[in-house]
């Protein structure tokens, strides 16, 4: 059953915001994000380092926070359209049992602070310190040339029961993943601007952060910014190889960074904006929904991912495996030696 985006949930979500990690080494993860994918340094101190992409005009999208431990994501930032809406948001959520909270936050303005049913660990707010971006100051663009952070992917343990609920904030269906011959759902793709996707979620041990991703306008800057990784001697951050999504038409290309957060780089989704559009189905046996062209990814693309601080993973309901590059080598392998 395909779950619809409730029209009006009592508030009204933008896009996602920003993403909040931690890290063991803020010098490492600055020459990481700065030096290598060019991201821009909005505030750094001995706790927190700020960074925003070309065209992004508030203060940040990508906050890192030190930590003593193995780096985790502490909470994933929405944008909300103003205070009003955030302020509807903690009665609606109170309603529902979650526990929200008003809390402070640097450079944001008001901001919510809640927990989702299945443990996403989240944060509202609609204001943020404002600066001119870098978008047209083209001499200082570097390393990956990224343009703004786009979505986040989540995996989850119970999918249907994670889609009822973003629905029920207005989050719609662009594209999901199913299991062959039925209407077991794998994976949704979930927006709120107008393109592919704010957020995603894919059956998977969880709930974690797969990865976030930030969009490039050019293929040319996602290859420039893994040569600038190579040039730095950061060839063992790239953890899979570029190629084209199926899902979002997205050209990609996927890194760890020092602490083992997945970012992604890419260019190429498409708008989806008419409600008469309907949904795309892939079948979770088609290889061709991760990649068009290239070889599937590799089994720790799909079963490694960062942890959200102090939320324990659970296994998936569903045991559904998806196709990996073990899986295609040793099918290739297998035809060779019936040839």
């Amino acid at each position: 059953m395909l779950h619809a985006a409730t029209r009006s949930p009592g508030f009204d979500i933008t896009r996602l915001s920003h993403v909040v990690l931690t890290t063991i080494d803020l010098d490492r993860s600055r020459h990481f994000y700065e030096t290598g994918l060019g991201l821009e340094v909005t505030h750094a101190d001995a706790d927190i380092l700020c960074l925003r992409a070309l065209e992004e005009t508030s203060h940040h999208s990508l906050v890192i926070e030190r930590a003593t431990g193995p780096g985790t994501c502490r909470r994933l930032g929405f944008h909300m359209f103003d205070d009003d809406d955030l302020r509807a948001a903690h009665d609606i959520f109170a309603a529902q049992g979650l526990d929200p909270a008003f809390v402070e936050r640097p450079f944001q303005g008001l901001t919510l602070r809640v927990t989702d049913p299945l443990g996403v660990p989240l944060e509202f707010c609609a204001r943020m310190d404002q600066t001119t971006s870098r978008m047209q100051a083209f001499h200082t663009h570097q390393g990956g040339r990224l343009s703004y952070l786009d979505h986040v992917q989540v995996p989850i343990d119970d999918v249907d029961a994670v889609w009822k609920f973003w629905a029920g904030m207005g989050f719609r269906l662009t594209e999901y993943t199913a299991e062959d011959g039925t209407d077991e759902v794998w994976g949704i793709w979930l927006k709120r601007k107008n393109n592919t996707q704010d957020i995603v979620f894919a059956n998977g041990p969880g709930p974690r952060l797969h990865h976030f991703a930030y969009h490039t306008p050019e293929i040319a800057n996602v290859i420039h910014a893994l040569d600038v990784m190579a040039s730095l001697g950061l060839t063992g951050s790239m953890d899979r190889s570029p190629g084209r999504h199926g899902i979002g038409n997205a050209f990609f290309a996927y890194l760890r960074d020092p602490d083992g957060h997945r970012v992604e780089i890419f260019t190429s989704h498409y708008a989806m904006i008419d409600i008469d559009q309907a949904p795309k189905r892939w079948d979770l046996s088609d290889t061709s929904r991760s990649q068009l062209w290239g070889i599937p990814a590799p089994k720790r693309w799909f079963t490694e991912a960062s942890l959200f601080e102090g939320v324990p993973p659970r296994a998936p309901l569903r045991n559904a495996p998806p196709v990996t590059l073990e899986d295609w080598l040793a099918a290739q392998a297998s035809l060779q030696t019936k040839a």
